[in-house]
């Protein structure tokens, strides 16, 4: 067997370990087809095991499976005496046996068995749910631990996250004991800021000017949207004489006086 296999397998199996409670000795649920398929290949079916997942493990089966082995008979009688030399595990219908893939559906509802099946209905069932770890003899030869499935995945996650996430009653539980020892002080809400009224932009108060127009007879008029201007005085322009037209006009106003 490879080394990757066996990286895979622990690395599998510690999913399930970590995630589902799994703790050795890991109990290794064997139903009659797997024990048919090792029978053909001719495989030790206990120190297979042993090998691929090199830990403490217990291969069981259940009077369910042994009686329906039992049942078909012929080639299978063989496959019986194989089953009834592992484990014996009580599953609770000793006195009404049921199907074999049933007994294991009952079984794995309750504690955590590894499932080895080459039924292709039971292979189905146990991936729909979470933490049943599957074990198969890929193409009826090669000891195979399934990849754990997006169920198991999906539940492995939810309780991780339960975990982390605080309870809202662990929450009231802790603010009522900080209150009494004195550790949470409560603090008042800041109080809004009213808003100020804010005085009007003077620009946009400011009247518009107008113009005085002057016209004829005291007529006033005015232009809306045109500023006042102040009129300017014109300045009368002085013409200064000749010093000697001064004194000549002077002489003449003398003389006529």
């Amino acid at each position: 067997m490879k080394v990757t296999k066996h990286k895979k397998a622990r690395k599998y199996m510690s999913f399930y370990i970590n995630n589902f409670g799994f703790r050795e000795p890991l109990l290794v649920l064997v139903d009659g087809t797997f024990c048919h398929a090792a029978y053909k290949a001719r495989l030790q079916i206990e120190d297979q095991l042993k090998k691929y997942f090199q830990c403490e493990l217990k291969p069981i089966v259940t009077a369910c499976i042994i009686t329906e082995t039992e049942s078909i008979g012929g080639p299978l009688i063989a496959v019986c005496q194989l089953l009834k030399k592992f484990l014996l595990h009580k599953c609770g219908h000793e006195k009404n046996p049921i199907a074999g893939s049933a007994c294991i559906k009952a079984m794995t509802k309750t504690c955590n068995y590894i499932v080895a099946t080459q039924d292709r209905n039971l292979q189905d069932w146990i991936q729909s749910r979470a933490g049943i770890p599957l074990f198969y003899l890929h193409n009826n030869l090669v000891p195979t631990l399934v990849q754990p499935s997006e169920a198991s995945s999906r539940a492995a996650a939810n309780k991780t996250q339960a975990k982390i996430q605080v309870r809202e009653v662990d929450e009231k539980t802790l603010t009522t004991l900080k209150k009494k020892e004195g550790l949470l002080v409560e603090t008042d809400p800041k109080p809004r800021r009213k808003k100020k009224k804010k005085n009007p932009n003077p620009l946009s108060c400011k009247k518009s000017k107008k113009t005085k127009i002057r016209g004829e007879g005291d007529v006033s008029g005015t232009v809306p949207g045109v500023q006042d201007h102040p009129i300017e005085k014109k300045k009368r322009k002085r013409v200064k004489l000749p010093k000697h037209v001064i004194e000549q006009l002077k002489a003449n106003k003398e003389a006529v006086c």
